[in-house]
């Protein structure tokens, strides 16, 4: 009996090793959105990613230099590339980023930097929780006709209580960093807990060397250990709406999440709703915002459709 209870323990942890190891979707789960969801206002498909281009779109920002494109990404073990979209998902530009490497891209961002507008490209994907340390990469924004773009500066950084799972990433108008964590880290006992925001301050891209990006709060977002119920995927600050607010929206695999930000820093506040997306031939990975107050909303693999809706 105790050889039996030996194997089977054997098989159980490495079935977790391998589902952990996995880039685990939606579709490996009977996933449900949460009963107090509401859906997603005005849901429409706008078009769809370039098939042959664009097979895991993994983050979303809006261009600062070309209003009504979008840059996007492909994930772990990708060319180091960057493709500009429309609202429809029309591939309107291809760019390679000399000088960096795609271990694991999972998030974009666009922000003010030394040389004028630059991309932020978070290769902070960790599903193991195992990189002790990780990466950000800065670039300035390509302009038309440009097919290759060199790194402007590299960020190496580790978190303060040792490696996370991470997703999502906000630049914020300071230039301050938010990173919010997918999921809890693997242990073989399921927990439930908020997922985990850290802060990388503007300066740090000043330090030299490996720097700490510092715990600052959580959101009242609980993934599940073993099952992709809310697992964060990406994450979007929102213009200045009336002069005076922007808003945090928080992706995951089936909700958007939409909470008050400080106008300056990005740091969330209250959460003013959440909104089941209701995708079914893809999982949601990547999301920005349109000067609207709409959401622009990519899935992952080849030729999957683009989505623009409400929330709340």
């Amino acid at each position: 009996m105790a050889r039996v209870l030996r194997t089977g323990v054997a098989i159980a942890v490495s079935l977790a090793v391998l589902v952990a190891g996995c880039n685990v979707s939606a579709r490996a789960f009977n996933w449900q959105a949460p009963s107090d969801a509401t859906v997603v206002a005005a849901l429409a498909v706008t078009g769809r990613l370039d098939a042959a281009a664009l097979n895991e779109s993994s983050g979303l920002t809006p261009s600062l230099i070309r209003p009504g494109l979008f840059w996007t990404h492909n994930d772990s073990g990708s060319e180091p590339m960057v493709f500009a979209i429309d609202t429809a998902g029309q591939l309107r530009h291809m760019v390679r980023v000399a000088g960096a490497e795609n271990r694991d891209w999972e998030a974009i961002g666009s922000g003010a930097c030394p040389t004028g507008v630059c991309l932020y490209i978070a290769d902070v994907g960790d599903n193991m929780a195992l990189r002790k340390v990780v990466t950000i990469w800065r670039v300035r924004e390509p302009v038309p006709g440009q097919d290759t773009v060199v790194v402007d500066a590299r960020l190496d950084f580790r978190y303060e209580d040792g490696a996370r799972d991470v997703e999502a990433m906000v630049v914020a108008p300071d230039t301050s960093l938010l990173l919010i964590t997918k999921r809890p880290r693997h242990r073989w006992l399921p927990t439930r807990s908020p997922v985990q925001v850290y802060h990388l301050p503007a300066s740090a891209w000043r330090a030299g060397g490996t720097v700490t990006a510092r715990r600052v709060g959580t959101l009242p977002i609980v993934p599940g250990q073993m099952s992709v119920r809310d697992w964060v995927t990406d994450a979007a600050l929102s213009p200045v709406f009336d002069g005076r607010r922007r808003r945090l929206a928080v992706l995951t695999y089936g909700v958007v999440h939409v909470f008050e930000a400080d106008v300056e820093t990005g740091r969330p506040g209250a959460r003013l709703g959440q909104c089941a997306l209701g995708f079914s031939e893809r999982d949601a990975e990547a999301v920005a915002w349109l000067p609207d107050g709409r959401l622009l909303i990519t899935n992952e693999g080849q030729g999957s459709r683009v989505h623009v809706g409400r929330c709340p």
